[in-house]
């Protein structure tokens, strides 16, 4: 199946979930799942911009370098979060940041700039109402909307709900996301059996890059070719999301399409044109979504960001324009077959200012080789048409392990 119609696919399965109250000390990375907006003016009243001096900006009409006004300094001083006093004509009040003008104060020195004497405080010259001031409303206006549902909670956005008074926000529920590996050649980490083939590395893959990706993972380890017990865990796991890895050949050994029958499920495409990570597939039922990915990590990868991961952002409810990519300029050609989808691996690059995506020459000779995932961070998704790119095109990159919450900042 071709790769957009089977993401298509994938997204209408998905449906926004339900939200819960989450205190905001466990919110950042989360997704709002309602509108916030500023209860009242932000902030209330005038307050002052820096530490200093308060005074009524007519005292300072007259002032001049040769004609000084001179007023007097109340005793004391105005710290944030103090009540203010009222101010009188001739007087100045000492200021700290934040902290709420004397009714009438309309001017705030900073001390830097002021000029205090044995007599009080020594103006030289006039200065505008407002100056030094934070106004009523200035930083939110009451009913001004902050956060929109859908926006990823940045830790900036976290400090602005704190702002309106919440200590909690709704959110929307995260995804559960199970994660099988099968496999007869899989052992756990940690094991010491030197018969062991292959350590079992895709469920730390992939639970990752779902925690990230703003899910929450459910460890459903490994299990041994064996579809009896591979049904046994699916059928168990509490998830909206069903993801495993292996199996998905046409080999005596490959269950999990057999695995999805005894399931019940149905079975919505079972190939793709994509390379690596043809052998995917994607089923449902139960009020779940089931993805089935190759047993190769690095396939396994391509398919969860193409697939995968906009469901989960999709689940979650979360506002953007779609795939986060990066437009960077390659730093070699690249060449492939017409006819599938082809992810190009790579690494991103900062150079002179500018994004540049370095792909691997040898990709195909070093494909199964785990030491291909220390430095393929990112990707470049060629199109079936696209057979040949040259040094210096500008392309569209994906990073994996890219963080939701960073993801957020971006796409912004």
């Amino acid at each position: 199946m071709d790769l957009k119609e089977a993401k298509k696919i994938a997204l209408d399965l998905a449906k926004r979930l339900d939200s819960e109250l989450v205190e905001l000390g466990s919110a950042l990375g989360r997704v709002v799942a309602e509108s916030i907006s500023a209860v009242r003016d932000m902030p209330g009243t005038p307050r002052s911009k820096w530490d200093g001096f308060a005074l009524m900006s007519g005292d300072s009409e007259s002032a001049a370098p040769d004609k000084p006004v001179i007023l007097e300094i109340a005793r004391g001083e105005t710290p944030a979060g103090k009540k203010a006093e009222k101010a009188n004509s001739g007087m100045c009040f000492r200021i700290m940041t934040g902290g709420v003008l004397p009714a009438g104060a309309d001017v705030v020195i900073p001390y830097e700039e002021a000029t205090p004497g044995d007599k009080g405080l020594v103006l030289t010259g006039p200065f505008r109402p407002g100056s030094g001031v934070i106004a009523p409303g200035s930083e939110a206006r009451q009913d001004e909307l902050l956060l929109e549902e859908g926006d990823v909670l940045t830790p900036t956005r976290i400090a602005l709900a704190a702002a309106t008074g919440r200590q909690a926000v709704r959110l929307t529920r995260r995804p559960r996301v199970a994660v099988l590996a099968t496999g007869d050649e899989l052992w756990e980490s940690g094991r010491s059996d030197e018969t062991a083939s292959i350590f079992c590395n895709n469920t730390h893959l992939f639970i990752n890059l779902v925690r990230v990706g703003g899910g929450a993972p459910v460890d459903l380890g490994a299990a041994p070719d064996d579809p009896g017990i591979i049904c046994s865990r699916l059928e168990r796991a509490e998830a909206d999301l069903v993801i495993t890895t292996g199996g998905m050949g046409k080999g005596s050994r490959d269950f999990i399409s057999e695995v999805w029958k005894r399931l019940g499920l149905r079975t919505h495409f079972d190939r793709l044109n994509l390379v690596p990570g043809k052998a995917s597939a994607l089923a449902s039922g139960n009020g779940r979504i089931f993805l089935g990915l190759p047993g190769n990590p690095r396939a396994g990868r391509i398919v969860y960001e193409e697939i995968a991961a906009p469901v989960i952002r999709r689940l979650l409810g979360l506002k953007g324009r779609g795939d986060f990519t990066l437009d960077a300029r390659t730093l070699a050609p690249m060449k492939k077959k017409e006819g599938s989808y082809r992810a190009v691996e790579g690494v991103v690059e900062m150079r002179g200012g500018f994004c540049s995506f370095a792909p691997h020459q040898y990709a195909a000779e070093r494909r199964n080789k785990i030491s291909f995932l220390r430095s393929s961070l990112a990707y470049a998704l060629l199109a079936p048409q696209d057979t040949y790119v040259a040094k210096g095109k500008r392309v569209q990159v994906k990073v994996p392990d890219f963080a939701l919450v960073s993801w957020a900042i971006f796409d912004s």
